[in-house]
């Protein structure tokens, strides 16, 4: 399959994923995303407060310890903490969008294996009898894979930060970081419909090379809501549902 053939039908295949997420039979999955995200706001809040309570009022102590008897400079102690609560918020922020896409993938696993598998029910009328052992092992290798392809994608972005100060190559680092993120979400993705097929990693990473427009193309529509402004972990959330059937969607296909 070609790069951009197999990239234009990821993005097609968003279209039945629509029309199966729409329908009444599909629509409480919606239900996930909404307990997800008060976990994230609730979570999130509790840990910049206490980790910003707890840093501040250690430094607090400090300074006021350096500046016993210099009265004129007491506001410092005020003004440190406030500095340092405000530096954890932007840490959180920082690193909750930076990898709050991997995050969605690796809490609501167990939801996207369940929807990946009533997809392929759905389009093809073969059922899977439920087993916990079993399904114990598909949410592992979608943690795992989410993890493996998180730190890859790292590793990858860092080398093109670097190359980003190559004068004129630079220009084309912002276009190659996102469609790396696009193919390794893609990856995640279709992988929920691959693992059935009973491939091992191995054998799934090199489908994924094989068909990496394909990859792309899936992953791409998530990319693009993570850089949504000011929404785009909300926005993730809901479309990641339509990205693992759009990659259920694609691999039934190829096999017709």
């Amino acid at each position: 399959m070609g790069l951009f053939y197999g990239f234009f039908r990821g993005i097609r295949a968003y279209g039945p994923a629509f029309r199966i997420m729409l329908s009444g039979r599909f629509s409480w999955f919606f239900l996930f995303p909404v307990l997800l995200l008060v976990l994230f706001y609730i979570g999130g809040e509790w840990l910049v407060a206490s980790a910003g309570n707890s840093l501040s009022g250690m430094a607090e102590q400090k300074i006021a310890a350096w500046l016993e008897g210099i009265s004129w400079l007491s506001w410092l102690v005020d003004t440190a903490g406030f500095l340092i609560r405000f530096l954890i918020k932007l840490l959180y922020l920082f690193l909750f969008f930076t990898f709050g896409g991997y995050l969605v993938l690796i809490l609501m696993s167990p939801v996207y294996s369940w929807l990946s598998e009533r997809t392929e029910r759905e389009l093809t009328g073969k059922s899977y009898p439920f087993d916990a052992k079993q399904m114990l092992w598909e949410v592992g290798r979608g943690v795992m894979l989410a993890c493996r392809n998180m730190v890859f994608q790292l590793l990858i972005s860092l080398v093109l930060f670097l190359c980003s100060f190559i004068p004129l190559v630079g220009l084309l680092t912002p276009f190659a970081l996102f469609f790396v993120s696009a193919y390794f979400y893609g990856f995640s993705f279709i992988d929920y419909a691959v693992e059935r097929k009973r491939f091992n990693i191995r054998k799934s990473t090199a489908y994924m090379k094989k068909n990496s427009g394909m990859v792309m193309g899936v992953g791409t529509v998530f990319a693009f809501s993570l850089l949504i402004p000011w929404v785009s972990i909300l926005a993730c959330c809901f479309v990641s549902l339509f990205s693992v059937v759009a990659g259920t969607v694609i691999v039934n296909e190829m096999q017709e």
